[in-house]
């Protein structure tokens, strides 16, 4: 675009760089600086006017434009970048509000579920120690009815072991034998059964 401006004012552009081929040569004739050259003055201060004139001009309709299309550009950009970042705030605010509240749903979720586990499992466990109890009662009582089978064989043996006993040191000590009904009336007695 900057190459075609410049195309359009190209005869303009000729009959500058033309003076100042002319004035170059003007200049190498004379001897010292130039530019303190005080017949040249006007001729500086025309070119100084122009150059002046064609720079504003440039700068006016070409290149501020451009600066303040540009810079409007970026200004509506950042903008639309700036409301795009709001709703994505807003959006992920909205996320993470969704997100907290389905987290708060789900930890109470399974409180309740390991309460109802709990719950199901003391009461499954109430059953079972009970279920246990009443078999170890009936172990025990069963247990205890051996014994005191065992203990009244015992104590049967025990009798006819101190009978035997009796008759055998009564024979050796009285020199005969006792009938077994007064051995065992005499036992009986020892023990205690008989009052």
């Amino acid at each position: 675009m900057f190459a075609r401006r410049i195309s359009t004012h190209a005869p303009l552009v000729g009959l500058m760089l033309t003076l100042l081929a002319g004035v170059s040569r003007a200049e190498e004739e004379k001897e010292g600086m130039p530019q303190l050259d005080p017949h040249s003055f006007a001729s500086q201060l025309f070119w100084l006017t122009i150059f002046f004139v064609l720079v504003f001009v440039f700068l006016r309709f070409i290149g501020l434009p451009r600066v303040t299309a540009i810079i409007d550009e970026r200004a509506k950009k950042i903008g639309t970048d700036i409301a795009s970042a709001e709703l994505l705030r807003t959006q992920a605010a909205e996320a993470e509000k969704t997100y907290e509240t389905t987290m708060a749903a789900a930890q109470g979720k399974a409180r309740q579920l390991l309460a109802e586990t709990h719950e199901q499992n003391a009461a499954i466990l109430a059953e079972e120690t009970k279920l246990a109890t009443a078999a170890a009662d009936h172990e025990v009582n069963q247990a205890v009815k051996r014994i005191e089978a065992d203990r009244s064989k015992a104590l049967h043996s025990i009798r006819d072991v101190a009978r035997g006993l009796a008759a055998d040191i009564t024979a050796k000590l009285a020199g005969r034998m006792p009938s077994a009904d007064r051995v065992a009336l005499a036992v009986d007695l020892a023990a205690g059964e008989i009052a």
